[in-house]
């Protein structure tokens, strides 16, 4: 049994995850849409991040072919400075693959490549792990080095690999780990290959974890790690040995947590009805229901873009001008291979008219957009950021407790306020969420799709975004009923 560089990071993080991974593959759970594309994100980064350091030759050997790996690379370092996913492995079977070995005099440096725009802290246990590996293997490691994507670029016509990443020497806090890997390492080799399962105490970051299933299969739906924070979330647990919601916690919660709390114990609808109508009485009509989707591309894809720049290609505009009237939508979606960006600005601007306000769910997303597409075009300037003035932020009534039901799990998300109160839902449609239209956008701008593919893509972009902008009009109706009902 081996263990790989993932194996390390995991255990690192937990060593139950680390166990599970390789006693229990039946509790692995399938690849999601998400996790797919961030691979690939990270395949496209690594296969153009090579260019930075160019002219080196890869190891081909699969990533589980370790032996075989091993062998090509020490017979490829005798004549090559630069080479793509070297292996080195120990004899008690640790083994990484380093993304580039680059020769520096008589030693090597390590270069790990991330899709990140930034350095973390993960990548430095990352290296350090990758650094131990090849130094016990007989490589003279001399520096190490993460690439990374570089938050400040801007792309011109075409992608400057130079500009595009960001080289960082991190020996000295790879050299600072390394004690700590000569520690765990072989401590985790051992752990996955007991017959027993580690027992690990659950707490509130193992909600992400991909075996919570598994290891929390007994912790209510909508528990204490959705209503309280860290550490005091974990302090509650482990205290108690039970996540279930009951009063004891209210002394915990703030205020917000407070209604949370009370509402799920006595399934009961909290309304505040001076709230609710001072939101309600700060709209000016006609209401103009606005909901952007944009894409977020590691690389950019056009000029004047910089890495996970947001660049909105789809709006959806419901325009209401009296209370309770008649609405008329109005629907953008940019359905050509360019960019998007100035078609959008000038039909946003067309269409938002010049008086009355603009509704949005989380408005820091459509404030923030706005004010890029003003910067970027600057004789559209004046109109975007009247737009802006004219934003009213949908959530607030919902984040501030004004209307909470027991069925949000404390959550001010419209996909969890939405059947909250009304009957709409996204379970049934063909994109479901933001991250979808996002990620099938993508496909169709990089050539992926066939033309009955694009066709039915943007169908589902069409009808998802119809339903995020008529949510917000049901919403805005929910509030002038609750208006009327009395407080609790």
């Amino acid at each position: 049994m081996f263990l790989s560089k993932s194996d390390y990071m995991t255990a690192y993080n937990c060593v139950k995850a680390l166990w599970l991974k390789k006693n229990r593959k039946d509790l692995i759970p399938n690849i999601n849409e998400a996790q797919q594309t961030s691979f690939d994100i990270g395949n496209e980064v690594q296969e153009l991040a090579r260019q930075y350091f160019d002219n080196g030759i890869i190891v081909n050997a699969e990533p589980w072919d370790v032996i075989n790996g091993v062998i090509l690379t020490k017979k490829l370092a005798e004549n090559h400075t630069i080479l793509y996913e070297a292996f080195a492995q120990l004899p008690w079977g640790a083994f990484c693959r380093i993304d580039i070995l680059k020769k520096n005099g008589n030693g090597w440096d390590l270069v790990e490549i991330k899709s990140s725009n930034d350095l973390k802290d993960e990548h430095i246990i990352d290296l350090a792990f990758q650094s131990y590996v090849f130094t016990n293997a007989g490589y003279n490691i001399k520096d190490c080095y993460v690439l990374h994507l570089n938050k400040d670029y801007k792309r011109g016509k075409t992608i400057d690999v130079k500009q595009l990443f960001k080289l960082e020497k991190v020996t000295k806090e790879v050299i600072g780990k390394y004690n700590e890997v000569e520690e765990l390492a072989p401590r985790f080799y051992d752990i996955q290959q007991t017959s027993t399962e580690p027992q690990v105490d659950l707490c509130k970051n193992c909600v992400d974890c991909p075996f919570f299933h598994y290891c929390g299969k007994d912790i209510p739906k909508y528990s204490i790690f959705d209503v309280l924070k860290n550490p005091t979330a974990d302090m509650v647990y482990k205290r108690r040995g039970s996540a279930e919601i009951k009063e004891d916690i209210i002394e915990y919660c703030n205020d917000k947590n407070i209604i949370d709390v009370q509402c799920y114990l006595q399934n009961t609808i909290h309304i505040d009805k001076k709230e609710i109508t001072a939101f309600l009485n700060s709209l000016e009509y006609p209401l103009y229901y606005l909901d952007y989707e944009s894409i977020m591309p590691a690389i950019p894809l056009f000029e004047n873009s910089g890495t996970y720049n947001q660049i909105p290609f789809q709006f959806s505009l419901h325009i209401q001008k009296s209370k309770g009237g008649k609405l008329k939508h109005i629907s953008f979606l940019h359905k050509e291979k360019t960019d998007p960006r100035r078609f959008l600005a000038e039909a946003l601007v067309e269409t938002c008219g010049k008086k009355g306000s603009i509704i949005v769910y989380n408005d820091n997303f459509e404030k923030t957009r706005n004010r890029e597409l003003a910067e970027l075009f600057t004789d559209l300037s004046e109109s975007l950021l009247e737009i802006n003035s004219r934003i009213i932020d949908l959530l607030i009534p919902f984040r501030q407790r004004a209307l909470y039901s027991p069925k949000q799990h404390s959550s001010a998300s419209i996909k969890y306020v939405l059947p909250a109160f009304c009957d709409l839902s996204y379970t049934e449609m063909e994109i479901a969420n933001g991250s979808q239209a996002m990620d099938r956008y993508l496909a169709f701008l990089t050539g992926t799709l066939s033309d009955e593919e694009e066709k039915i893509l943007f169908k589902g972009l069409e009808d998802y975004c119809y339903q995020d902008t008529y949510a917000m009009v049901k919403l805005i109706d929910v509030l002038y009923e609750k208006s009327k009902e009395e407080t609790n």
